[in-house]
């Protein structure tokens, strides 16, 4: 019966060491160099055995590992021969450091692929404008209108605004334009087909706010992060997101 010998694949040296340090439940900070590089040692040997091309970086390390274990062994010079740094230095500070830097790097690979499967497994639905287009004419009749245009549509809007505005006391409205443009995108967030112009004034019951939402309007527009689309001159105008990421909040709203 003949027998087959199956070795592990690793990527490189330092994923090697890395194995026989958690096979053996090695300290990574107290590597014993003897034990660690006679075990690398035989993987190679197994390697060549095999008639598996070894790399040269498998046998860099190897090299490596001989030089540490042979630094220490080598007696030490007496202690008036050296300074406080070669008392304090050991061989394998460098390899615990590569193998650290390693080993971190491999974690969070890890982590990038397994975010990476879980996100196969989403399909998002694209927001491309041509998924919308079979609900406007081939003619966009807003085609090259000015904002002078678009202030004629509003002439209704604020005329009705003006009629329901009550005054009881005389005092500025504080309306801020970037959070009037904010409450603006979150709704065209959740509509992605776009909405009416009459609804960007749904609930402003004053003239400033009305003034402040057109102006929202606008700020989007001038940044083509929304376009303004009407069937026919009759029809109702509607907002269609374009690109909403053109525009920076200036507060962090929750969808």
């Amino acid at each position: 019966m003949a027998y087959e010998i199956h070795l592990a694949a690793f990527d490189g040296p330092f994923d090697l060491l890395l194995h026989l340090i958690q096979k053996n439940e090695i300290d990574i900070y107290d590597i014993p160099i003897a034990e660690i590089t006679a075990q690398y040692l035989e993987y190679l040997a197994q390697m060549e055995a095999l008639d598996l091309e070894i790399a040269s970086e498998f046998l860099v390390m190897a090299a490596t590992l001989l030089a540490i274990k042979a630094r220490l062994l080598l007696p030490k010079p007496p202690p008036e021969l050296l300074d406080d740094a070669d008392e304090d230095y050991d061989p394998r500070q460098e390899l615990v450091r590569d193998l650290l830097e390693y080993k971190r790097i491999k974690e969070a690979a890890g982590l990038l692929a397994d975010y990476y499967e879980r996100q196969q497994l989403k399909m998002a639905r694209p927001n491309d404008i041509s998924l919308y287009n079979d609900m406007f004419g081939e003619v966009n009749p807003l085609a090259g209108k000015t904002p002078a245009d678009l202030l004629a549509a509003l002439q209704p809007v604020w005329l009705r605004a003006k009629n329901a505005e009550q005054v009881h006391t005389i005092r500025r409205e504080a309306v801020s334009i970037g959070v009037m443009t904010d409450k603006l995108l979150r709704r065209l967030r959740r509509a992605p087909a776009g909405i009416r112009f009459n609804e960007i004034f749904a609930g402003k019951t004053s003239r400033m706010q009305v003034i402040v939402a057109f102006l929202a309007l606008l700020e989007l527009t001038k940044i083509s992060a929304v376009q303004v689309q009407q069937d026919t001159p009759d029809a109702a105008i509607y907002i269609v997101p374009l690109d909403l990421s053109a525009y920076t909040p200036t507060v962090a709203w929750e969808d």
